[in-house]
């Protein structure tokens, strides 16, 4: 995977907190992949999350939940409620990020589980001090190499 098949496939969106709101987020500009209104969670706020697989190497220091408007297309709405969610795991060796997770969404059943977890990578990065923007870059498929695409955002970050 080179810098230039990274930078093709990403797309990057911003979302603003809702004021007055702990986890609300809305999208300000970018990619319209996700839904329109995210609820990011962090710290104290998320739920408990079994400690096997992919949790034993990397804590989990948030989660990520959307639904999908009747209004809103996306190619990861496909199936009724049109919901999508992942953990956000915390990568140490980048501390600059808030970190990353893999889209899951609803299958034809209505539920979110492990196979319907798509492999689609998402990042988050704050842009200030606190969590009050998050810019998330998504990037679709699940061939990608964690270690490459951080380095590669943390390098653009640095520019």
């Amino acid at each position: 995977m080179t810098e230039q098949f990274i930078e093709a496939i990403q797309q990057t969106a911003i979302y603003q907190l809702k004021e007055g709101t702990a986890t609300s987020y809305y999208l300000e500009s970018g990619a319209e992949i996700l839904p329109r209104r995210l609820s990011i969670s962090h710290g104290e706020e998320i739920n408990l999350t079994a400690h096997k697989g992919r949790n034993l190497s990397h804590k989990v220091i948030g989660q990520l939940m959307g639904t999908f408007k009747k209004s809103e297309d996306s190619p990861l709405k496909m199936f009724s409620p049109f919901q999508l969610r992942t953990n956000i795991w915390q990568m140490e060796s980048f501390p600059s990020f808030i970190g990353y997770g893999t889209i899951g969404v609803s299958n034809s059943a209505g539920k979110i589980d492990r196979e319907s977890d798509l492999g689609d990578l998402i990042v988050l990065q704050k842009t200030g001090s606190d969590w009050k923007e998050i810019k998330i870059h998504y990037f679709p498929g699940g061939v990608m190499d964690l270690e490459m695409i951080m380095e590669y955002l943390y390098k653009c970050s640095r520019q």
